[in-house]
């Protein structure tokens, strides 16, 4: 933890992004609010995003929105999703049809997966099975299964089981 505030405190953007995370996690919300908005400043985006959910979860969610956008301008496949699901929670579908197409195109499963999951839980299990799909072609175990318990729920039952099996080996991605 020394070796990492030394760094964070010399400028390093990751090494900051690094320590508010950990200060996070022990529980220390002014340390990690203060880290994490140092390492964004610095034009962490990974950073943006932590911050952006800092701000989500203690209710201000106008500001998360500034944050995440810019942090989704930047590429970052997680604000992307934080936004998609603030889009969906107000019914807001040209949010929704602003960045669900762009995660998922890009290559990382989690946040396809994601998305997935933002889609069933919000009643859409069209979308949900699309980005599940996707996800499978990456070849994420957790979108297998995903689908699979759609796919049991609507009586297909012999696929949904074909789908379990390729699950059980596949890589699950975090």
């Amino acid at each position: 933890m020394a070796d990492l505030t030394v760094a964070a405190e010399l400028g390093d953007d990751v090494a900051m992004e690094n320590l508010a995370s950990a200060l996070h996690l022990k529980g220390d919300p002014v340390g990690a609010l203060h880290w994490w908005g140092r390492s964004w400043d610095a034009g962490n985006a990974v950073a943006g995003y932590n911050l952006g959910m800092l701000h989500a979860v203690a209710g201000d969610t106008n500001r998360a929105q500034v944050i995440w956008e810019q942090a989704a301008a930047l590429g970052d496949p997680d604000a992307m999703l934080g936004l998609v699901r603030q889009a969906l929670d107000r019914g807001d579908a040209a949010g929704v049809e602003h960045w669900a197409p762009v995660i998922l195109e890009q290559g990382e499963a989690f946040p396809i997966t994601a998305l997935g999951v933002a889609f069933r839980d919000h009643g859409d299990l069209a979308r949900a099975m699309q980005a599940f799909l996707r996800a499978e072609e990456l070849g994420d175990g957790y979108a297998m299964e995903y689908r699979a318990r759609i796919l049991a729920v609507r009586g297909q039952h012999e696929e949904a089981n074909a789908l379990r099996a390729r699950a059980t080996t596949a890589e699950r991605m975090l």
